[in-house]
């Protein structure tokens, strides 16, 4: 009862963040200005020097991966996590017949135990949110701003990822043991939407509160000491600061399609379509369940 009465708690929290943060865009960070590495190097000469491209650069990435470290956090703690377990728990309620039944994932449904919930934060909740903080980071631009760029990154979670991956997998067994289908779709549905609308509000509550890295501010960086307890993001953010320094050291300046009008256009247009493609794969998960 402790653990179901705590997961309450958390997801109202997730659902309180996403009403009050739901309408902050992410914002980029300001890094350079305060290096006395860039400043001497834009005195000298225009283009930085390599020195200076990289750690501005890393500056850059240790921002970056902060924000998504803290918002995968908490996106998984309170939406996919918190969110994800009372569903499970009003599923086994309303399939009093499979009380007892083993899961795909080796649980025992009515058990509510903090073991099995906390293995299912960290082999469930947190690899998928982490990996959602990480794309809207790269796709925020190509989203609308406010709230409704929120609804459109969760029903693009919901329609690119909950039906091929969890948790709407329609090979996954345990829709044949719980149901009935069209509430177990109803939820996770729900539950995934949240998660993608708490996701952009709190990286944009969270990026407007995180100061640029300088000598000064580095204790707001601690939070990356998850990347060390936490394998598999501590292997992601190592691989992308590799990229990050290897691209400042060759690569002169940031190209400006990068941010361009065009490329806005192009991303947005290739996010419909992505969108439109896997309709049919939808329908046919959504379908799958709920004739169960």
């Amino acid at each position: 009862m402790i653990v179901l009465v705590v997961c309450g708690v958390l997801a109202l929290a997730g659902v309180v963040g996403v009403a009050v943060w739901g309408g902050i865009d992410l914002r980029s960070p300001v890094v350079g200005a305060s290096d006395p590495t860039a400043q001497h190097a834009a005195s000298v000469s225009p283009i930085p020097v390599p020195s200076a491209r990289v750690s501005t650069g890393l500056r850059r990435f240790v921002w970056w991966a902060t924000v998504v470290t803290v918002t995968g956090t908490v996106s998984g703690l309170l939406m996919a996590g918190a969110g994800g377990r009372l569903v499970m728990r009003v599923l086994a309620l309303t399939s009093p017949s499979a009380a007892g039944r083993i899961t795909e994932a080796q649980a025992r449904v009515g058990d509510i135990t903090v073991n099995g919930t906390f293995a299912f934060l960290v082999f469930g909740a947190l690899p998928g949110a982490f990996l959602s903080a990480i794309l809207y980071v790269v796709i925020h631009r190509w989203l609308p701003r406010g709230r409704l760029g929120g609804v459109i990154f969760g029903l693009l979670l919901l329609a690119l990822f909950a039906t091929t991956l969890d948790p709407l997998r329609a090979d996954n067994i345990d829709f044949d043991i719980v149901g009935p289908g069209w509430l177990a779709v109803l939820l996770f549905s729900v539950v995934v939407i949240l998660h993608g609308m708490l996701v952009a509000a709190f990286a944009g509550w969270y990026s407007g509160r995180l100061p640029p890295p300088t000598r000064r501010t580095w204790p707001a960086y601690s939070p990356l000491l998850a990347a060390v307890v936490y394998l598999p993001l501590g292997l992601v953010l190592l691989a992308a600061a590799i990229l990050t320094l290897i691209g400042c050291a060759l690569i002169p300046a940031a190209p400006r399609w990068w941010t361009s009008d065009a490329l806005i256009r192009a991303g947005r247009i290739a996010l419909l379509a992505l969108g439109v493609v896997s309709i049919p794969g939808v329908i046919g998960s959504v379908a799958s369940i709920m004739t169960r």
